[in-house]
């Protein structure tokens, strides 16, 4: 009786560690894998007093895997204006607010305007997860600012 007693104890006591471990768990992954993939597909428009940058949605980790919590993007500006200073500074935070939604947006954009004559301005961007890691940085698009004969910009 005795020993049915202690191995009822036991069973309970199994049971119950074993339901507070309830959870999914994944693998440990080092951060590198888990930053999203490179943007490879910025590209900008030039409008008459600035520019429009355009990129496409990251949908991988660095390691591959699918990708369910972008947070946002940064976008990077270098600009040169005779002196040889061209180091990249957040021009902006872009926030992505449509993770729950049955169809999110495939592709965003940023205006940057107005422009300086004759100042090349390069631009990147990097994706950014809910949990702050960044991407690696994207493609690299650039422009030298210019006043067109028509009055507009070039």
């Amino acid at each position: 009786m005795l020993r049915q007693y202690v191995l009822a104890c036991l069973l309970g006591v199994g049971v119950l560690l074993s339901l507070s471990a309830c959870g999914h768990k994944t693998d440990i992954r080092p951060p590198s894998l888990v930053a999203p993939e490179a943007i490879g597909d910025l590209a900008l428009t030039i409008g008459e007093r600035g520019v429009t940058l355009r990129w496409g949605r990251p949908q991988r980790y660095a390691d591959g895997s699918q990708m369910d919590d972008l947070g946002g993007f940064v976008v990077l500006r270098a600009q040169r204006d005779g002196a040889d200073r061209q180091s990249f500074t957040r021009l902006a935070l872009i926030p992505v607010e449509d993770r729950d939604r049955f169809q999110q947006e495939k592709k965003f954009n940023y205006t940057d305007e107005p422009l300086t004559t004759g100042t090349l301005y390069r631009y990147r961007v990097l994706a950014v997860t809910l949990d702050g890691y960044l991407g690696n940085v994207s493609n690299t698009v650039e422009l030298v600012w210019q006043e067109q004969a028509g009055g507009g910009k070039e």
